[in-house]
């Protein structure tokens, strides 16, 4: 579930496993990965336009260059930075508000690449990805849950299908198997009872709080509570 790669980006592991079911978004971090100057080139000849924006969500490309590049064009200019897709996997949200005369930063990219370079990158469920940690390795899961709204609410369709509290429940077991495993386990999810107690009762709970910054609604971008749950003690100054 790595998403955007946050943490990855942050911290530069010389040795990772990123793992997502997003097959688009793993597809644009190996391109990167690989094939850097030829993405970042196009991607440069590349100007804001609600056209072109439209053109490209409805695109189908074939190669795995094109793809990453309708990828990265849409998910730069979607409004609110959401990335939803239907039930038959299709790209569907509008173009947002904005029209930067910058979309990338050239720098950020290569550098994102560099760092690429050192990962394993692998298109898939949780379930056969956790499989591969083992003692003494660090795991960091983020699901795709709408964070601070209730269950049956809010957006958690990142591919064709939800993550429903059955694949929290799915989760949660894999968690303790890691546990068992001496695996280094993190975890945040949104601040509710029914998806927290799919989780291990054991472990350490943290509570943060923070401005929601993606939302399909922007009047939701408030204030949400978030869990993080960890296996091991995390510092008070998290």
């Amino acid at each position: 579930m790595v998403g955007s790669g946050a943490l990855f980006f942050h911290t530069a592991p010389k040795k990772a496993i990123l793992a997502d079911l997003n097959p688009d978004l793993m597809n644009f971090y190996r391109v990167l990965k690989d094939d850097t100057s030829e993405l970042v080139g196009r991607l440069k000849n590349l100007r804001a336009s609600r056209k072109l924006y439209y053109h490209m969500r409805d695109m189908k490309p074939r190669s795995k260059l094109e793809r990453a590049i309708r990828f990265a064009y849409l998910n730069r200019l979607c409004w609110n930075g959401l990335y939803r897709v239907n039930k038959g996997g299709k790209f569907n949200v509008p173009m947002g508000d904005r029209l930067p005369e910058r979309l990338w930063n050239t720098k950020e990219l290569h550098r994102a690449a560099t760092i690429l370079a050192s990962a394993d990158l692998v298109t898939g469920d949780f379930k056969s990805t956790l499989r591969r940690a083992k003692r003494g390795d660090f795991v960091f899961i983020d699901p795709p849950y709408p964070r601070g709204a209730p269950v049956s609410t809010g957006f958690n369709r990142y591919c064709s299908g939800f993550f429903t509290p059955k694949d929290h429940k799915r989760l949660g077991r894999a968690v303790r198997s890691l546990d068992k495993r001496g695996v280094a386990t993190m975890i945040l999810l949104a601040s509710s009872k029914s998806i927290l107690s799919c989780y291990p009762k054991s472990f350490h709970r943290r509570r943060l709080r923070r401005k929601s910054l993606i939302s399909c609604d922007s009047s939701s971008r408030r204030l949400v509570d978030e869990i993080v749950l960890t296996n091991y003690t995390i510092s008070d100054n998290l």
